[in-house]
C-alpha cells in the first residue's frame, strides 16, 4: 500500500524555506467520504495529503487542529500511513486559533479543511502577512470560506494529486493553463 501511495505522490513539489501545513480533524470530517466511490474519509484524506507535503518542505510544520491544534512529528522518509496514525479527531473547526497559534514567518500556509468554520473576517488570516500565500483545499464545500480571495489567498475546491501542482503555480506567479485547457499562450 506505501509503494502505490508512493507513485501517487509523485507531484508533491520539493518547498523551500518553510512551510506551514494545517490538517483539519473535526469530528465532522470524519463522517463523509472524499467521493461515493471513496471509502476514504476526508479527515484521512486531509492527512494523508498535509503528510504527503510536509516531508518535502526545506522546513516544515505539521500541525492537526479542530478546537485545538498540535504539532503532529514525522521524520524525512517516514511512510507516509505511519504518521497518519498520529492524527486525532479534535472537535470542531477553529482555522484561525490554529494559525495563530502555529504561523511564525512561514513562507506559505497551507491548509486542508472542509471550511465549516466561522470566517476570519477582514484582513484575512491572522498574523500571516498579505504577501505571504495561504492556500487553502476545501474538502466539502461549506460556506462561508474562512478566508478572502486575493494576490496571495486562494482556495481550491476537492483535492486530488493535481492539487499538489497548484502550489508552485501561485508561487511563481506564472501564467498558466488548467490540464484540460492547453497551452496558455495559444489563442482561443
Amino acid at each position: 500500500m506505501e509503494t502505490a501511495l508512493g507513485h501517487s505522490l509523485a507531484h508533491v513539489p520539493a518547498l523551500p524555506g518553510r512551510t506551514l501545513v494545517l490538517v483539519d480533524r473535526p469530528d465532522s470530517m470524519f463522517w463523509d467520504t472524499v467521493s461515493e466511490r471513496s471509502t476514504l474519509n476526508r479527515a484521512d484524506a486531509a492527512a494523508v495529503f498535509g503528510t504527503a507535503l510536509a516531508p518535502r518542505a526545506e522546513q516544515a510544520d505539521l500541525v492537526e487542529f479542530g478546537w485545538r491544534s498540535v504539532p503532529v512529528p514525522y521524520a524525512p522518509g517516514e511512510p507516509v500511513l505511519d504518521v497518519l496514525k498520529r492524527f486525532h479527531t479534535l472537535g470542531g473547526t477553529d482555522t484561525t486559533k490554529a494559525v495563530r497559534t502555529h504561523y511564525r514567518d512561514h513562507d506559505r500556509v497551507l491548509v486542508v479543511t472542509e471550511e465549516q468554520s466561522a470566517p476570519y473576517g477582514p484582513g484575512g488570516p491572522g498574523p500571516v502577512p498579505r504577501e505571504v500565500p495561504v492556500l487553502t483545499w476545501n474538502l466539502a464545500g461549506y460556506r462561508p470560506a474562512h478566508s478572502p480571495t486575493g494576490p496571495s489567498r486562494h482556495t481550491s475546491g476537492g483535492l486530488t494529486d493535481a492539487a499538489f501542482r497548484v502550489i508552485g503555480l501561485v508561487e511563481s506567479g506564472r501564467k498558466a493553463a488548467w490540464s484540460w485547457t492547453g497551452d496558455p499562450d495559444t489563442p482561443r
